[in-house]
């Protein structure tokens, strides 16, 4: 669980709009687990973390995950369009914290 347990609620996000912009290391065991698990009860596996950023136009929403590459990684595989999110108001200074000077310019 994360520190937003609590504070957050959890919603069906497209996984369409979601950027990870980190490579991912996946462990195939827990993947296909995942998928197993996924195709029993999706309620099983938790949300992932998704950072949500306005741009300096209020129209653009940027959307970036961090975490749970394995989850996504199974909804990926399985054709799942939707993934259990919380969705994190972020500023572009929280990105940078995980990206640094790779950091994109949020128009």
């Amino acid at each position: 669980m994360s520190i937003y347990t609590s504070l957050i609620s959890v919603t069906e996000m497209p996984i369409s709009v979601i950027h990870r912009p980190l490579p991912s290391y996946l462990d195939e065991e827990k993947v296909i687990s995942l998928m197993e698990t996924l195709k029993k009860n999706s309620e099983d596996v938790p949300p992932i973390d998704v950072n949500w950023v306005v741009g300096k136009n209020p129209d653009n929403n940027y959307y970036m995950a961090f975490g749970g590459c394995h989850r996504w990684e199974a909804h990926k595989r399985l054709g799942l369009p939707t993934i259990k999110a919380r969705i994190v108001k972020s500023t572009p200074q929280d990105i940078k914290v995980y990206l640094g000077s790779s950091t994109p310019e949020f128009k």
